[in-house]
This record gives C-alpha cells, structure tokens and sequence, in this order.
C-alpha cells in the first residue's frame, strides 16, 4: 500500500515553475538575437563609410593634385597648387590647414544615407590627424548609439547600444619638401595654439612686407 502523501502525486504547477525558470533564458536569447541583427549590418555600414573618408581626406592632403568634393561624393583634379587641401594651401595661402573634422562627419553622414538598412540613433564623427616622423596617418571614429526596440530594463539590459568603428589611412608624401613643410606647419600651428601666436595675422603682414620687397627690387 502507497503509504506517499498525496500532494507529491500532484503535477499541475510543474508547468508554472518551469516557464519562471526558462522564461528568463528565453528573454536574453531573444534580446542577444535581436542585438545581433542591428549590430551587425550597423557595424559593417559604419565601417564602409569611415574608411572611405580616412581614405578621400587622406588622398586630397597627398601629393596626389586631387579634392574631394564632399557634396557630389566624388574626386576632382585640382590645377593650382593653392587649391589643394594639403601643405601647398599652408605655405602659399596661410599656416592654417582644412577643417577636415567637417568633411569627416558630412562623408560619413552622406554615405551612411545612401545605404541599403535605415539606421536610428544618434551619430557621432570624430576625425584625429597623427603627424609622425616618417608619415601623417588620419583616423576617422563613427560611433552611433542604436536605441534597442524592446524595453528589456527587467532583465538588467541595456535601452541603447553604442557602436564604434574606427578607420584610419596614410598619407602619402612622396616629395621631400612637402614632407619637411608638412611637419614645419604642424609645428606652428601646434605654437600658434598653446602660446597664442596669432599666426594667421603674422603671415598676411609678413605676405605684405614681402609683396613690398617684390615692388621695390621689380620681380
């Protein structure tokens, strides 16, 4: 004779107990897949678009006559050494180079809308020049943080995911001088803002004395 109390014969919340427990498993596998699937193309888009503009920002500060024109998204060939965006605009027009923080964050921003997925969150471009002795290296970061479309808060998850790439290219000073003027800028500008040197100013009356001396001796 079964002797058991009768309550362990009964079944009917093991269902219960066993949806508590898998239920939280079963959130984090669909907040990891759900993660993955915004991530990924995400990650591969701003990836695409930061290095094509490390690439185009570098190409126009080369010895390379070309300018990237970042409205049509496209190269031109320059003719005048004072249009170039590299170190002749510096030493011909003023020790002051391009804002290429701007052209960073319109390449990025232009490419990115012409992809294929559709993006949400903000987005932040942020575009870091490194002079080294032998080479100028630029580096292009894109971080966009993607809000998540399912409020997981309950199971400790995160209600935004930030995502960072970064991209990065050589500039190629083939020639010498351009080389040495290059690294002469950097040094000045780099002066100009800890000691506030007033550069800009320094060289256009420097540009007059010298348009003086031009007058005077006939050349």
């Amino acid at each position: 004779m079964d002797t058991r109390p009768s309550f362990c014969k009964d079944t009917r919340g093991d269902a219960v107990v066993e949806a508590t427990i898998l239920f939280p498993i079963i959130m984090m596998i669909f907040a990891g897949l759900v993660l993955l699937a915004m991530y990924l193309p995400t990650r591969m888009t701003l990836q695409q678009t930061t290095q094509y503009a490390a690439t185009a920002l570098a190409t126009e500060q080369s010895d390379t006559w070309l300018d990237f024109d970042t409205g049509a998204l496209k190269y031109e060939v320059l003719t005048n050494k004072g249009d170039l965006p590299n170190v002749y605009a510096a030493v011909l027009a003023s020790f002051l180079m391009s804002d290429v923080q701007d052209d960073a964050e319109t390449i990025v921003q232009r490419l990115e809308g012409k992809s294929i997925t559709s993006h949400s969150g903000s987005l932040e471009v942020e575009c870091e020049i490194s002079n080294y002795l032998v080479y100028k290296e630029i580096k292009v970061t894109a971080t966009r943080t993607v809000p998540m479309p399912v409020d997981l808060s309950f199971v400790k998850f995160p209600k935004e995911i930030p995502i960072t790439v970064s991209s990065t290219a050589v500039v190629l000073n083939g020639d010498e001088f351009i080389r040495n003027m290059d690294l002469a800028v950097e040094l000045v500008a780099y002066l100009d803002e800890k000691y506030n040197l007033h550069v800009k100013e320094l060289t256009s009356t420097m540009g007059k004395w010298m348009g003086k001396v031009y007058e005077i001796l006939g050349i």
